[in-house]
């Protein structure tokens, strides 16, 4: 059996121009490797940066180590009147590098008591509802 085709068999096939489906497909095609690469590009972007910043947060964290740990010790040997004074607690001294610890919480509204008492005098009562 000869792979080989003679010239007048290769005649009876038709040009293998391509359609323009097939020209259609191949350019989604493309279309879909460009998407996929694009993708990977900002995935390996996006891990770049979060490593990035991870090591700059721990050399941040070693180079600032030997302060932050000196004034917990100078807070820690306070004592409980001198921490009352500038705002603080023992119980507060594990916090006092949080970054939240620093900001104001806002206060929650009081809420009202459940039994309200009602006053006895009635000129008060309609004070109140007017």
């Amino acid at each position: 059996m000869d792979a080989r085709m003679p010239r007048e068999e290769v005649e009876f096939f038709p040009t293998l121009t391509p359609s323009r489906r097939a020209m259609d497909l191949e350019e989604i095609r493309l279309a879909a490797i460009r998407a996929r690469d694009e993708a990977i590009g900002r995935a390996i972007a996006s891990a770049a940066r979060w490593l990035w910043n991870a090591l700059r947060g721990a050399v941040t964290f070693l180079a600032t180590y030997p302060r932050r740990r000196a004034l917990y010790e100078q807070l820690n040997a306070m004592s409980d009147r001198e921490l009352r004074d500038i705002g603080l607690t023992r119980g507060d001294l594990a916090r006092v590098f949080d970054p939240d610890f620093a900001t104001p919480q806002p206060a929650a509204a009081p809420e009202e008591p459940i039994n309200t008492p009602q006053p006895a005098n009635s000129n008060v009562a309609a004070a109140r509802a007017a």
